[in-house]
């Protein structure tokens, strides 16, 4: 419901909102008696994949570079599965992308991925970058019914058709945000501030331009680009162009039970957790103003620093029927939707869009316990989490203005996405229990629509409502569509995972790098116990500092620091750049990064101005997080030996 990758779903605004209708009919298309049960589509696709060294110090890269050439096939591998990654949001709102009729086409789930070494690594210049790079072969198979294949691309219809997808990919595909900027990321429709640095293959859009000012409506909303996706990834990463085959194949049983993937829990609707994604978390840190929509909405639990436990949630429907939600007026065109005339989902006036405030729940459970309602705004098909004949490719859930989770389909809450966390503020540090349920009072029907008497509703007739017993924001009854819910509908709506809170000043980049991230751009390896001090608030700050003789270069992160909370605040490298909009920081939290060497370094920062009045964040202090450019070398002190 929180967007994950619908940017281009501008371009689908002012479709006509669909009645709520009954779904009754499995989600695939029946063959025709003789058929094949179902379609094979083989994937491949060949491309290189590497490391850009332009940001490590010219002395140290050929020591690096040896590094990454003995690194064993798996490091190269999984970066190669980073960098296909980064297809996602195409493929998946692919229809937007052409104006022939064309619908998704997602690739399989990443546990049935091949990934082959073309060759071994190798260090050269590309495009003007000094990268460490190796071909790579990418191989699979797309199992699902027989009819979707040729309504997802005209070219698939027939065994023996083929079409190639065509990809401007980053030849290295970490830190595209880091090094790029917004440019290749598409906002689109997305609650502002969405866009995470870890997550790039979420708004991946290789066609974002340059656009005139900032709009919800287009590729940038929350910052400016000077440059399109195309010319920002030639000039600060290395360009990598990609043909992604499709191939319809014979039908095969062996191979169609090879490539089967998914769990299927009967023939109705019914959502469950995806644990895979679940599983991640991390601990981030924000200001929040008095009045912002995080404030208002609840979603945490007073205005300033905040230290947040961020995860992402997903919910698949495991069901072998498309669960149909239903029409609500998202573009605000005036053409009102059974969803939102029925209060189901109500108007948000701090967000400017309908919100469904009973998608889920998350809770913290241990020394201290916190709830946070999730709310949502498009129940959208933006994964799909299965590879069988009764999950379509392509699905009728394409923009918000109708929605739904298909058959073997996921809707996906990346971490990034305001309001996806529990606010841990005034937790004591230790250990608990996160979790998180979706549909808690059974709205969504995860069973079968019924009529007043009980009776399924014929396929093709309304819904009926019922009011329930919770009263919208102008006093009238919340009414939801009648259903029999399955029996245990809800078992599987639950996950949970143990945790620890950490002290604060300590957070995702205190945590160690688990994908090789090197060098000054990355959110991992800092040292947990940074350096604090003075300046005057709101001045320009100029600071020298140096290492031992003898030590590696070490990168600097200066950040902002939290007199409420006595902590520093341990910022992202994408913590920089704010402010841009009415209820969100007026200062930013990463002040500068850079490396210090052998030489002493001088920089010059803006000290951290009062917020707020000043009365409890008065400014004026800064933290120093430090890190050795390349993690196997050993961490050093860094002091600051004059300050001016």
């Amino acid at each position: 419901m929180a967007r994950v990758g619908s940017g281009t779903r501008r371009r689908s605004i002012g479709l006509l909102i669909v009645p709520l209708l009954l779904m009754t009919a499995p989600a695939v298309a029946n063959a025709a008696p003789g058929t094949d049960p179902g379609a094979l589509v083989r994937t491949t696709a060949r491309s290189t994949v590497g490391v850009v060294l332009d940001e490590i110090p010219t002395f140290m890269r050929d020591r690096i570079a040896e590094s990454l050439i003995a690194r064993p096939a798996s490091f190269w591998q999984e970066r190669a599965t980073r960098q296909l990654q980064l297809t996602t949001y195409r493929l998946v709102f692919r229809v937007a992308f052409y104006d022939e009729p064309k619908q998704q086409l997602p690739l399989p789930p990443l546990s049935l991925w091949q990934i082959q070494l073309t060759g071994t690594p190798v260090r050269q210049t590309y495009q003007g970058h000094d990268v460490v790079s190796v071909g790579y072969a990418f191989n699979s198979v797309l199992l699902s019914d027989a009819v979707s294949p040729g309504v997802s691309e005209p070219r698939l219809r027939t065994i023996g058709g083929k079409w190639v997808e065509p990809f401007q990919l980053p030849l290295d595909p970490d830190f595209v945000m880091q090094r790029t900027g917004f440019a290749c990321l598409d906002e689109a429709e997305f609650p502002f501030a969405s866009v995470d640095s870890g997550e790039v293959d979420q708004f991946y859009d290789q066609t974002c331009g340059v656009e005139d000012g900032l709009s919800s409506e287009q590729c940038h909303n929350a910052k400016t680009v000077t440059q399109s996706c195309l010319e920002a990834l030639r000039d600060h990463i290395g360009r990598v162009d990609v043909g992604l085959a499709f191939e319809r194949i014979p039908w095969d049983p062996a191979l169609a039970d090879q490539y089967r993937y998914g769990e299927v829990t009967g023939t109705e609707p019914d959502l469950q957790v995806y644990k895979p994604e679940f599983a991640a978390s991390r601990v981030t840190y924000r200001y929040i103003h008095p009045g912002s929509c995080e404030l208002v909405e609840q979603a945490v639990g007073a205005s300033g620093w905040r230290r947040l436990l961020q995860f992402a949630t997903v919910d698949e429907n495991v069901g072998n029927t498309d669960l149909t939600i239903g029409g609500v007026d998202y573009a605000l065109t005036g053409q009102q939707g059974e969803l939102d005339a029925h209060r189901l989902f109500q108007f948000s006036a701090c967000h400017r869009h309908y919100h469904f405030n009973y998608y889920g729940t998350l809770r913290w459970s241990g020394s201290g316990t916190v709830v946070n309602s999730k709310k949502g705004f498009c129940l959208q098909s933006t994964g799909r989490t299965s590879n069988r004949e009764t999950s379509r490719l392509n699905n009728p859930f394409a923009d918000c203005a109708f929605q739904g989770i298909a058959a073997g389909w996921a809707d996906k809450y990346a971490i990034g996405v305001p309001g996806q966390w529990l606010d841990t503020t005034a937790l004591p540090v230790g250990p608990g229990i996160r979790s998180f349920r979706s549909n808690p009072r059974g709205f969504i029907c995860e069973g079968t629509f019924v009529d007043a008497n009980g009776k399924p509703i014929p396929a093709g007739k309304p819904v009926v409502w019922a009011p329930t017993s919770i009263r919208a924001a102008d006093g009238k009854p919340v009414e939801a569509p009648l259903c029999r819910l399955k029996a245990g509908w809800d078992a599987n709506n639950v996950d949970s995972a143990a945790e620890v809170i950490p002290p604060f000043g300590q957070g995702v980049i205190t945590e160690p790098c688990t994908q090789g991230e090197i060098g000054p751009l990355r959110n991992c390896g800092f040292g947990a116990q940074p350096v604090v001090a003075s300046c005057s608030p709101g001045a320009r700050t100029t600071i020298t500092l140096s290492t031992p003789a003898g030590s590696a270069p070490q990168v600097v992160r200066l950040t902002d620091y939290s007199h409420a909370l006595k902590s520093s605040i341990p910022a992202r490298w994408e913590d920089n750049w704010v402010p841009l909009r009415p209820g969100f920081s007026d200062q930013p939290y990463r002040l500068a990064n850079f490396i210090v060497g052998s030489a002493p370094r001088t920089v010059t920062f803006t000290c951290p101005r009062p917020r707020d009045g000043g009365t409890v964040e008065p400014g004026g202090t800064y933290s120093m997080y430090t890190a050795p450019v390349f993690p196997e070398d050993a961490a050093a002190p860094v002091a600051i030996v004059r300050v001016r």
